[in-house]
């Protein structure tokens, strides 16, 4: 598409504030899906979860207690809903400014190009990442008193994810430096992010948090999938909206 951030085949960076704009509608889009994506599939994914906590809650406090949720199911899913496009906004708030400061060390001859390549890794990162190694769990799986270990795990996860994704950054700008030819620069790249990230799944301790025995596998696998395809369909949607609006 044409406007004022047209500049094909130029590394020149783009205005932020066109782009700041065009990225936060991107994310009005990619938050709006990933919405309609929690409603159909995810809530279908939850709800046995949600199920058995609440057989568990009854059965704790007995057949006389009448006590009932504070929010309805309705309430938490349009709640959930509104969250999820807030979250598509902040995410492409942040997004546009890393694109605007990365996007000359970032290979390809379109904004398209680019803004995809950024948003497949920034999935792997804050989505495949810790999905492999510390996995999201329903509502009838996690003891409360591990929240504050699970954070820290996950936080240790993404902090290495970014570094890595760092490391291979600038060993990319230095194989170019260098004039290593493309091939051989993605190869060593590619096998550079397969060790470093295997030494982060590898080493870093996993989920603190056991399976309890009345949890049907199934329940547990079929919640991480959909919680995963939700996060696949913003940033999906977010790299190419934003690289289409962009370009």
């Amino acid at each position: 598409m044409t406007g004022t951030l047209h500049r094909p085949h130029t590394l020149q960076p783009p205005p932020f504030a066109p782009l700041l704009g065009r990225m936060v509608l991107a994310g009005l889009v990619a938050g709006a899906l990933a919405g309609i994506y929690s409603l159909l599939v995810t809530e279908r994914a939850i709800a046995p979860a949600l199920d058995l906590e609440e057989t568990r809650a009854a059965a704790e406090r007995g057949a006389h207690d009448h006590g009932g949720a504070l929010f309805s199911r309705g309430e938490q899913l349009v709640g959930g809903f509104l969250g999820t496009l807030l979250a598509g906004v902040v995410l492409a708030v942040v997004f546009a400014a890393v694109y605007a400061l990365v996007r000359h060390r970032l290979p390809g001859h379109t904004d398209l190009a680019r803004v995809c390549l950024l948003a497949g890794i920034g999935f792997g990162i804050f989505a495949l990442l810790p999905a492999l190694k510390i996995p999201a769990n329903p509502p009838a799986v996690g003891d409360p008193a591990t929240v504050g270990t699970r954070t820290a795990v996950y936080g240790a996860v993404l902090l290495c994810g970014i570094v890595s994704a760092m490391l291979v950054a600038a060993l990319v700008s230095f194989l170019r430096s260098r004039a290593v030819s493309t091939a051989a620069t993605a190869t060593v790249a590619v096998g550079t992010l397969a060790v470093l990230l295997g030494l982060v799944l590898g080493l870093l301790p996993g989920s603190p948090d056991p399976i309890a025995a009345d949890v049907p596998a199934d329940v547990v696998w079929d919640f991480r999938v959909a919680s995963l395809g939700q996060l696949a369909v913003l940033w999906t949607t977010l790299g190419l909206a934003g690289g289409w609006l962009v370009d």
